[in-house]
């Protein structure tokens, strides 16, 4: 019985564990561009990569029109993109790596 209350307790610990990595990697998918603060998400990537102007009215993460240049903050995007995924993913796999019961 004592094994399986540790087992449940490094679980939920576990659980923890990975809902903080997902917020703390969540918070750094922010992008500053002309005066504005861009989340970063799948919806704007592919905006960015679908339009077909150079210049455009995006409302940012504050709820503030402002004007940007297309390639310019899909590259910087992207760039934060993959850097924050790639992060995110070998501090996941190391994760899963010590969720076992003798690692925790």
């Amino acid at each position: 019985m004592e094994n399986l209350e540790q087992f449940a307790k490094q679980r939920l610990d576990w659980n923890r564990q990975r809902l903080t990595l997902h917020e703390s990697q969540q918070a750094r998918l922010t992008v500053p561009h002309n005066g504005g603060l861009f989340t970063v998400d799948m919806t704007l990537l592919v905006y960015l990569r679908t339009s077909t102007v150079d210049t455009c009215i995006l409302v940012d993460s504050y709820g503030n029109p402002v004007q940007v240049d297309v390639q310019q903050l899909l590259e910087l995007c992207e760039q934060r993109w993959q850097e924050v995924l790639n992060d995110w993913h070998n501090q996941y796999q190391e994760l899963k790596r010590i969720r076992k019961v003798e690692s925790l």
